[in-house]
């Protein structure tokens, strides 16, 4: 995971962290950067590795919700989680 502030890289990390956690890091760094302002660059390997655990954690239970439930709601809360997931870890172009 590399991250970068206007095109420079800032850090790079071995694991997928999110937002709110590279912020914290940069932080502790005492690297006074805006974490709107950050470009979290992602390999394909990582966004598979980070959707996987999302869905492991996230959406996995909602779908054993909806499977239980069979509503149109509970499918629905389930497929919204999915996309989310697929948005906060878009595949690499």
């Amino acid at each position: 995971m590399i991250v970068k502030h206007s095109g420079t890289v800032v850090a790079t990390f071995g694991n997928v962290l999110n937002r709110q956690q590279v912020g914290e890091y940069l932080y502790v760094n005492e690297i006074d950067l805006p974490t709107d302002e950050l470009e979290i660059v992602l390999e394909y390997e990582e966004v598979i590795a980070a959707r996987k655990h999302a869905y492991q954690s996230e959406s996995d239970p909602l779908f054993i919700e909806w499977q239980y439930d069979q509503t149109d709601e509970a499918k629905q809360i389930w497929m919204d989680k999915v996309a989310e997931i697929k948005t906060r870890y878009p595949l690499p172009v």
